[in-house]
């Protein structure tokens, strides 16, 4: 009798294992993830942040998207797509042309730099989804 007790309770503890350790393993995966997101995040706020920069101070759209695609360290070019536009009064955004020697934005009006990034999900087999668009934009003066 007592052989059985002893056996229901190592059968119980297993069951009650299982359950708390999948938990935990979720758990971690999520902490994991957010972790990786996090990361992505700061490297696309770089990049779009170098991005703007260059053009504001009058570098060309090309010079301004390969600085974003160098400042995304450890991101994927072919799931980054960078935007750069402009605007005289921060309300109406058109896209920036590459004229050759210098970008079109003329001098005291704003320039945006967007950075998109499809991060891909670690955990999606747990969770749902394979990736996140992380975006990053940030606005200057064209000096």
């Amino acid at each position: 009798m007592a052989e059985m007790k002893s056996r229901s309770r190592r059968g119980a503890a297993l069951v009650e294992f299982a359950l708390v350790g999948a938990l935990l393993c979720l758990l971690l995966f999520g902490i994991v993830e957010v972790g990786l997101i996090f990361s992505d995040q700061t490297q696309v706020s770089a990049a779009a942040r170098e991005a703007v920069r260059s053009l504001s101070v009058g570098e060309t759209t090309a010079s301004a998207r390969s600085r974003a695609t160098a400042a995304g360290v450890g991101l994927s070019p072919s799931a980054t797509a960078v935007t750069l536009e402009n605007s005289l009064n921060g309300i109406v955004w058109t896209p920036l042309s590459d004229t050759g020697s210098a970008n079109t934005a003329p001098a005291g009006s704003l320039v945006r730099a967007t950075v998109t990034y499809r991060h891909p999900l670690v955990t999606s087999l747990v969770f749902a989804g394979t990736t996140r668009t992380l975006t990053a934009r940030l606005v200057m003066r064209r000096e």
